[in-house]
């Protein structure tokens, strides 16, 4: 006879320490990345300064030159801002689907999807910029469903994580400031939009998304690191 196994569900799971640091990397790397590209691109501005309380975000990576909405604008590097907004996405989704292993039925699909759609909302606020030709072509909504799509998908992937995370093998700290990033991401959008500068409007979910990225590469690279050989010890 052989010995009965078990086949009730577990609570969590000992993630693989490759796939932590790997996943850890792309995060860490979607969210400096971001900010370093962004400061790089905004100083660059040949016309007056660009400002991070005044200024969309998107006319970083606009190609146009003139006056829009009342702003001049000038962005010589705007391509640099359009591929690391691709990369961002592209980086985010391939950690998501990486820590949709670690899940199963719903939850794999939520965590996959919402890093799908970061990617696809990114591309889409890279190659659809605010301008006039967006506004003349008549892509303003499409340019807006990829402005909105990303963040919000972004502070709900935060959320989705920090309350799945104990299955990813993520420390509770981690888990619960995530969830709490994700949340005042997601409440800032009407809270502050028309109430605000529009670039703090617009950072303020960017960035809770972004530091969730961070935080959360920073665990898992941590989780990931090779342990010690009893001699060491």
């Amino acid at each position: 006879m052989t010995a009965p196994t078990s086949t009730g569900p577990t609570s969590a799971t000992t993630p693989d320490p490759r796939s932590s640091r790997w996943t850890g990397a792309a995060l860490l790397l979607a969210g400096v990345g971001f900010v370093v590209v962004e400061a790089v691109v905004a100083a660059a501005w040949d016309v007056r300064p660009y400002s991070y309380a005044d200024d969309y975000v998107n006319v970083l990576g606009s190609r146009f030159v003139g006056e829009f909405g009342g702003y001049a604008i000038s962005s010589p590097r705007w391509l640099l801002m359009d591929v690391g907004w691709v990369a961002t996405g592209l980086l985010v989704a391939a950690a998501a689907a990486r820590l949709a292993r670690g899940l199963a039925g719903w939850r794999r699909g939520l965590v996959t999807g919402a890093g799908v759609v970061v990617a696809l909302g990114l591309l889409v606020f890279a190659v659809v910029p605010l301008g006039p030709a967006t506004i003349a072509a008549g892509l303003l909504p499409l340019y807006l469903a990829g402005a909105f799509g990303s963040i919000v998908a972004g502070n709900a992937l935060a959320v989705a994580v920090g309350l799945l995370g104990r299955r990813l093998g993520l420390p509770a700290g981690v888990r619960g400031v995530g969830v709490g990033l994700g949340v005042v991401g997601l409440l800032s959008i009407p809270l502050t939009y028309g109430r605000l500068a529009i670039g703090v409007a617009e950072r303020i979910p960017m960035y809770s998304f972004l530091a969730w990225a961070v935080l959360t590469g920073v665990a898992l690279l941590v989780a990931g690191r090779p342990a010690r050989s009893a001699r060491e010890a």
